[in-house]
């Protein structure tokens, strides 16, 4: 076969590799969210949050198979309590890889221990097995929120509540601190659900820069 044929051959064969790599679905699936239920979870919520998640990051949401709540994350020193420490930890073990960053959701209460300067934050009693809202890596590719603290008969405002809290906690897989910059996804609750209620519905300029930096 002729030198030139050979060449020729060769860099159909490259292009069409370079094809296959940046095709849409390849480049989706790197940015591919899944959602985790964690026991059983209400499926309208579930659509609501895979829809705002799909809007607001321009990305492809999916819903993964219900798994079972671990029993060993249990604490019961103050009623029925799973460790977030522990739950993000085993999604970050058990999602599969073709998942770029998963949201653990759950109906149970979670929790995890506050520290300052070292040691557990005064008084101990409080902010031992502190009851959350969500926690995440910063960065990483795993998550976990809970609806348990979020409720209210203002379904408007539950939504808006659930809604920021699963883009707060993925703003700290994608590398976010929490910000100074008032009404910021990423503001910190302070322990108040008041602050998440006065969320705006996106990223502080400041944030969206150092995301696309």
């Amino acid at each position: 076969m002729p030198a030139t044929r050979i060449q020729l051959i060769v860099l159909i064969i490259s292009a069409g590799l370079l094809s296959y790599c940046t095709s849409p679905i390849r480049a989706e699936k790197k940015h591919l969210i899944g959602l985790q239920p964690i026991g059983p979870y209400d499926k309208q919520q579930l659509q609501f949050i895979q829809n705002e998640l799909q809007s607001f990051f321009k990305t492809r949401v999916v819903v993964l198979n219900e798994t079972t709540m671990p029993a060993a994350f249990l604490n019961t020193t103050k009623g029925e309590r799973y460790s977030a420490d522990s739950l993000i930890r085993w999604l970050a073990r058990n999602t599969p890889d073709s998942i770029y960053k998963v949201v653990g959701l759950t109906h149970k209460d979670i929790f995890t221990t506050r520290y300052a300067n070292g040691a557990i934050k005064k008084p101990e009693n409080t902010y031992t097995v502190w009851g959350i809202f969500g926690m995440g890596f910063k960065p990483g590719r795993s998550c976990v929120v809970s609806d348990h603290r979020l409720h209210t008969s203002n379904m408007q405002q539950f939504k808006h509540r659930i809604r920021t809290v699963v883009i707060h906690e993925l703003g700290h897989n994608q590398g976010l601190d929490h910000c100074a910059t008032k009404n910021c996804i990423m503001s910190d609750a302070n322990e108040s659900i008041k602050t998440v209620d006065n969320s705006s519905n996106q990223y502080c300029k400041k944030c969206k820069d150092k995301l696309s930096g």
